[in-house]
């Protein structure tokens, strides 16, 4: 079994001016008294019966050895050299656990990067893909917009442009028959216009079967102010 130091941190308990006590009385009708004095550095003061043991056996068997013609020396030696054993196994087990570890984290590293790079080819891949689409699906629509007669269809559309920045896209339009809903439709897009109350207008713009646009315009009380919110 290994040597277990004695120990050296003992220290002198000390306290401020008188020692206090506190009279207890006890129920055979003696009195004890209770020491309620504050120390400092108490717990390293005590020397008891545990720590005199240990080190009178400690000396017993040091003057066994000397009493039995033992070479003290040689068995401390002896005794250092068990010690440096030990330490040196505990100290290799240490470093092989340490070894492992560092070479798991590097495994570990090593596989969060690689996953890092295939997620990142990939997404690059599947935007490469989209926007390839993207273009295909715009350059099929304009090579169907302008045909063969390239200079006169895009005077065409450039003349509609034109009709449309001037606020005068042609459409048609349609009321309901209670005119609370007016619905206005151009090429494939359709505006439907619903007076919900006197102080709110929805708007929804299709385009196609599809609702892409809904606008809701509210107005104050006092009429003076006006609220559009787009989704």
């Amino acid at each position: 079994m290994a040597w277990e130091l004695l120990p050296v941190n003992y220290t002198d308990a000390t306290w401020s001016g008188l020692k206090k006590y506190i009279e207890v009385q006890n129920g055979d009708g003696t009195v004890s008294f209770q020491d309620v004095t504050v120390y400092s550095n108490k717990e390293n003061s005590f020397f008891g019966a545990k720590e005199a043991n240990r080190m009178n056996e400690a000396l017993n068997t040091l003057m066994s050895m000397v009493e039995n013609g033992t070479d003290l020396y040689t068995a401390f030696q002896n005794y250092f050299t068990t010690q440096k054993g030990l330490f040196e196994d505990t100290a290799d087990a240490t470093q092989e656990d340490f070894t492992a570890y560092v070479e798991g984290l590097e495994a570990q590293g090593d596989s969060i990067i690689q996953t890092i790079k295939t997620d990142y080819s990939k997404e690059i891949a599947d935007f490469e893909t989209q926007q390839e689409q993207l273009f295909n699906t715009w350059f099929e629509f304009v090579k169907n917009q302008l045909g063969e007669d390239v200079a006169g269809n895009l005077q065409n559309q450039i003349d509609s442009l034109d009709v449309k920045t001037d606020g005068f896209d042609p459409r048609k339009t349609v009321f309901s028959a209670d005119g609370q809903t007016i619905t206005e439709t151009y090429g494939n897009k359709k505006i439907e216009t619903n007076f919900v109350s006197a102080d709110k207008i929805v708007q929804k713009l299709y385009e196609g079967e599809l609702l892409t646009l809904t606008k809701t315009i509210t107005f104050s009380s006092d009429g003076l102010t006006i609220n559009e919110e787009v989704k």
